[in-house]
């Protein structure tokens, strides 16, 4: 591969010759305003990438569009250049017995850091049949609309656009405009009006495969229905945009996935009858979220449900939650929620994964209790439930347990509490965490626990006693972390410790 680089040569430059060898051209730091014609002559028809950057005078891109190889090109800190037109796409020293599209060949196109740039025209011919990359990044002058143009004939003369699998649109900091469509995806930051256009099906409904979808910090208003998406669309994301807005009635949604992140403000009741074939829903920072619901049950493909820091959340529908596939459910920070779905032994009859985070008011738990195939659980930041735990009721498969105290106001010194553990046959891994105060660890509650194989305990910096017998015989790992009376006697071999603990094979002592 042959390439030439030139730093400060304008004279150099444009004293050099063609050949027909050379593939890759590289330009740094260019003072002239305009580039040699032979930039774009036909002698090149190998060339394969060229990089022109920091050409600070240069008002006139080189016309490159008539070379037939030519796959990246990286235009960098043009910092005189308003507007690209026609010059850019044609050859003069090129012939043509037919025309042909401009830059047949490109797959990579980069604009950066062009501060003055605001107008970009494409010919009447399709440009850039081949693209798979195009980028544009802190770009301050050019406006969504001129963008919207641009990419909707990008879009629409692409030679193959079921290659396109993804649709990422971003709206970022006004300092930092983006956008990147490549065969898998397209982002945009920073157009604020790209989103809109993007959902008035005019991009929308070209990429016809398309499968996932990312909209990022938009304050555009957009309604988002059913209709309005692709029926390939998978999975929809949406971050940080407040003013987007989800429409459920008489709508039906083919996603199966669906992540709302600090997003759709109006939304205050999700109904699951809007996503039959959903597999997994998260909502995470909705503000004014109430309720997830469901008319129409029972919802057979839901398998993953996340509500986090919902703070208006008050509880689930009071027939229960009727999700028999449901495998995994999180309910985290939601300060106002008062009961876990009702039923759930029954509706839920396939949940494998529970795990309830600072939700302070639960005040009381399904009738009937946990669903029996329960393997996971975890409960942390819910005083009362962390207290005692003859709630829980026998669970034969639960395998996991974390119990943790933390952003409670717990003073309990000892635990567990006596005749709190329920019986747990196959439990193997418990994680106790987070009590501030608590000064003991009673090892005859744990001898009950006759799978246990391994126990972490962390964050008890007043821990240094443990009560009892010893620990239970099928040990196989105690980790201590953040504990540090309780490593110090560990450590020393405290006679009043150590032969609670000396069975155990492994002993870890983790600081942080």
């Amino acid at each position: 591969m042959v390439s030439n680089t030139h730093t400060d040569e304008q004279d150099i430059l444009h004293g050099l010759q063609p050949h027909t060898g050379l593939k890759k051209f590289t330009v740094d730091i260019y003072k002239g305003k305009i580039f040699p014609d032979w930039i774009g002559h036909s002698l090149y028809q190998n060339m394969t990438s060229v990089s022109l950057q920091y050409c600070w005078n240069c008002c006139v891109l080189p016309s490159l569009g008539q070379l037939p190889s030519l796959k990246s090109l990286s235009i960098k800190r043009f910092d005189q250049l308003t507007s690209i037109g026609k010059e850019f796409y044609k050859n003069e020293g090129r012939q043509h017995s037919s025309p042909i599209a401009p830059f047949p060949s490109l797959e990579r196109l980069v604009f950066d850091d062009m501060s003055c740039w605001e107008e970009w025209s494409l010919p009447d011919s399709e440009a850039f049949p081949q693209l798979k990359s195009l980028q544009i990044t802190a770009c301050r002058m050019l406006q969504g609309d001129m963008v919207n143009q641009v990419l909707m004939r990008i879009v629409s003369s692409s030679s193959d656009v079921s290659k396109v699998r993804q649709l990422n649109i971003q709206d970022g900091e006004r300092w930092s405009k983006k956008m990147r469509l490549d065969g898998d995806r397209l982002s945009i930051s920073g157009f604020e009006s790209v989103v809109e256009c993007a959902f008035k099906a005019r991009i929308i409904h070209h990429l016809n495969s398309l499968q996932e979808i990312y909209i990022s910090w938009s304050e555009s208003v957009v309604s988002l229905g059913g209709n309005c998406l692709p029926k390939s669309l998978q999975k929809l994301t949406i971050f940080r945009c407040h003013r987007i807005e989800l429409l459920q009635q008489q709508q039906k949604y083919d996603l199966v996935d669906l992540q709302i992140y600090e997003s759709c403000d109006s939304l205050t009741s999700l109904s699951l009858d809007a996503f039959p074939t959903l597999k997994n829903l998260q909502i995470k920072e909705s503000s004014n979220l109430e309720s997830v619901s469901t008319s129409e049950p029972p919802h057979a493909s839901l398998q993953r449900l996340t509500i986090f820091n919902c703070s208006q959340l008050v509880s689930f529908p009071q027939e229960g939650l009727a999700t028999p596939n449901l495998t995994h459910l999180d309910v985290s920070k939601c300060s106002k929620l008062e009961a876990l779905p009702p039923g759930m032994n029954t509706l839920l009859p396939n949940l494998e994964s529970l795990d309830i985070q600072g939700c302070p008011n639960i005040c009381r738990w399904p009738e009937g209790g946990l669903p029996a195939n329960l393997k996971e659980l975890s409960v942390r930041e819910c005083e009362e439930q962390v207290r005692g735990l003859s709630w829980l009721g026998n669970l034969d498969n639960l395998t996991h347990l974390t119990i943790s105290g933390r952003g409670s106001g717990s003073i309990i010194k000892s635990y567990p509490e006596v005749g709190s553990l329920p019986h747990l046959p196959s439990l193997t891994t418990l994680e106790i965490c987070w009590f501030k105060n608590l000064e003991t660890l009673e090892c005859n509650e744990l001898l009950r626990l006759t799978s246990l194989q391994q126990l972490h305990i962390s964050s008890f910096w007043k821990l240094e006693n443990m009560a009892g017998e010893k620990l239970p015989p099928s040990l196989l790992l105690l980790r201590i972390r953040c504990c540090s009376l309780l490593e110090e006697h560990c450590k020393n071999k405290h006679q009043l410790i150590w032969p609670k603990i000396s069975h155990i094979p492994t002993i870890k002592f983790v600081d942080f």
